[in-house]
């Protein structure tokens, strides 16, 4: 079967990937007055950016990357149920990308990733009041803040310095002890030990604001090319002539790679390499219990998230390095239902909704690659936002525009390039 050729000179961009980095640059670009094209190979929605926690959290810029990651990793190799988990049958590109990580789990490296995390988090965290008055999304937001949990007072104590160090940057929380905890969160057992309380921090429902997402790009004239994925790429020296789709060729004058976990897989066929690995991140869904919780949580001891709405209960987390493996593992499942029933007095037995899975765009250094491709002059990476691409999207989606537009950046974005691996 011959294919089509979508050879549209008015289209300016072909923003690859239907998630939250991809929706948000095709938003900024068409509100800048571009002509966008965005392909998705699922659904808009389907992927990480639709069942994680939905959390808006300035306060998390520490990185996996950091002092003592290696030894956790290997001493938890052969637990199952562990909240970081790594096979120990990988590949050599997978190999290759934990010997650069582990280069990256010093002090000095976590606080230069610290710094370019709170950037972009920064950013983003008043652009979300911004988008969702000026379009009208219906997606939960709730300012609250979040506490970080710590049920025993050593993990409390033990995490200090580095309290110490988000305070230096801006980040500070107000410590909670003991009765201060339950007043603040009820929702909470009584003998936990104490936590962080940080204001600066929002929540919203992932799946609702990817269904607001899709409306509004659409109705802004993006043309969302849903279940079309990209196979490879035909290119004329330094630049792309076109992606190359199930649905056929499409052409643009510029493109966006924003797929998330899967860009190495794409970049590969550009020879481009990006260092990313999967990170399989799990959640579960339940109905909201009579005794919900009303501020989002980090329980540190167990290494999950739990976030309340309106409309439901999720529980996530959870870090298991095994490539593309697409099989849920249950034990993980099992372990954030006993990490629920450890720290809240809700939801007990109440039946899940919904399990699910997906992969985060790990890099070795825990920030993203927000920069033009050394090899081709039309094409704009946009990737590898780690566990916060929500977070970090809105300001994404400016820089990725001003990278076409050739805009002064609003801040220092080396912290992103390509070429830093």
């Amino acid at each position: 079967m011959k294919s089509e050729n979508h050879n549209d000179n008015d289209c300016d961009v072909t923003v690859i990937g239907g998630g939250v980095i991809g929706i948000s640059s095709a938003y900024q670009l068409v509100k800048a007055g571009y002509s966008v094209r965005l392909l998705e190979k699922g659904l808009i929605g389907d992927g990480s950016s639709r069942e994680n926690c939905g959390l808006i959290t300035p306060s998390h810029v520490l990185p996996l990357s950091r002092p003592g990651l290696i030894v956790k990793a290997v001493s938890m190799m052969l637990q199952s149920d562990a909240p970081l988990y790594v096979s120990p049958w990988m590949n050599w590109t997978a190999m290759r990308w934990f010997m650069q990580t582990a280069r990256k789990c010093n002090l000095s490296d976590m606080k230069h990733a610290m710094l370019g995390r709170l950037q972009l988090l920064d950013a983003s965290r008043p652009m979300w009041n911004e988008m969702v008055n000026r379009e009208n999304m219906e997606i939960e937001l709730d300012e609250v803040g979040c506490i970080q949990v710590h049920a025993g007072k050593e993990n409390m104590e033990t995490f200090a310095p580095i309290q110490k160090m988000l305070d230096e940057i801006g980040l500070f929380a107000t410590p909670l002890i003991g009765d201060e905890l339950f007043q603040t969160e009820p929702g909470l057992q009584s003998d936990l030990y104490g936590g962080w309380l940080y204001k600066m921090d929002a929540h919203m429902r992932p799946e609702s604001l990817m269904s607001e997402w899709r409306r509004v790009i659409s109705e802004m004239g993006v043309n969302v090319i849903e279940k079309c994925k990209v196979t490879d790429f035909k290119t004329n020296g330094t630049r792309i002539d076109s992606a190359v789709t199930n649905k056929g060729n499409y052409s643009s004058k510029n493109y966006v790679l924003a797929s998330g976990a899967w860009s190495p897989i794409l970049s590969k066929k550009l020879g481009v390499k990006i260092p990313i690995q999967p990170g399989k991140g799990y959640s579960i869904t339940l109905e909201r219990p009579e005794g919900c919780v009303k501020i989002p949580l980090i329980l540190n001891e167990a290494s999950m998230a739990v976030t309340p709405w309106k409309s439901g209960l999720r529980l996530g987390g959870t870090m298991e390095f095994s490539g593309y493996n697409s099989k849920i593992n249950h034990h993980r499942i099992e372990a954030l239902k006993r990490g629920a029933r450890r720290y809240l007095k809700e939801p007990g037995e109440i039946p899940m909704k919904e399990e699910w899975y997906g992969w985060r765009p790990m890099t070795p250094d825990g920030m993203p690659i927000i920069d033009r491709s050394p090899n081709y002059g039309n094409l704009i990476i946009a990737t590898g936002h780690n566990m916060q691409g929500m977070g970090m999207s809105p300001i994404t989606g400016v820089l990725v525009k001003g990278l076409i537009a050739g805009d002064e950046a609003p801040f220092d974005i080396s912290f992103y390039s390509a070429a830093r691996f």
